[in-house]
């Protein structure tokens, strides 16, 4: 009996490994989803919000958490669910997490959340000048201590940054070829 379950445990283990979601995956998600739900506070005239965006640029993906097509521009937003205290600055290729007394280092969001924008200005090239806003989101499981000019904020002030912006720059038609582009090149769909 005890070699049984000892099978079961191993071949449980085993399908985890293979079938299984690792932890930072699962917290990454988590975070997504708690910013999913911010973002659906959005009035859906003025704010069309696509998650989870793969393209697949030159043989290289780019998955983007959120886009928010809007009357004001185009909002890209990278969501990090992140435990400790987290120093970085606008400019250094790495952040620092501090956790338990250990130190991890990160690539920096702003950057990351930059070669996003990158991507989606190659897939959007060609339709109009665009203004695009990064916006970096930390759930609260972290303590920020970051000096950036691109907006690093927790998820309860997401909504209220978002509406800083308020000159119209896209009207309704650019708005519905740009959310059509990005649907039309997003793998993640289209698989």
């Amino acid at each position: 009996m005890v070699v049984i379950i000892g099978i079961l445990l191993i071949l449980a283990f085993v399908f985890l490994l293979i079938f299984g979601k690792s932890t930072a995956e699962i917290r990454g998600e988590e975070g997504e989803k708690i910013v999913r739900k911010k973002l659906n506070r959005l009035d859906k005239n003025k704010y069309t919000i696509i998650n989870d965006v793969v393209f697949n640029i030159n043989g290289k993906k780019s998955q983007i958490d959120h886009i928010v097509v809007s009357d004001f521009g185009i909002f890209v937003i990278e969501t990090k669910n992140y435990k400790g205290a987290v120093y970085g600055s606008e400019s250094s290729y790495n952040w620092t997490q501090y956790l338990f007394k250990k130190q991890f280092k990160l690539y920096n969001p702003i950057k990351q959340n930059q070669g996003h924008i990158y991507a989606l200005q190659h897939v959007l090239k060609g339709l109009m000048p665009l203004d695009f806003i990064s916006i970096i989101v930390f759930t609260n499981r972290s303590k920020l201590k970051v000096k950036a000019q691109t907006h690093v904020i927790y998820t309860q002030k997401l909504i209220r940054v978002i509406k800083l912006y308020d000159e119209v720059s896209l009207n309704n038609y650019m708005k519905e070829a740009i959310i059509e582009t990005i649907k039309k090149h997003n793998i993640k769909d289209n698989n």
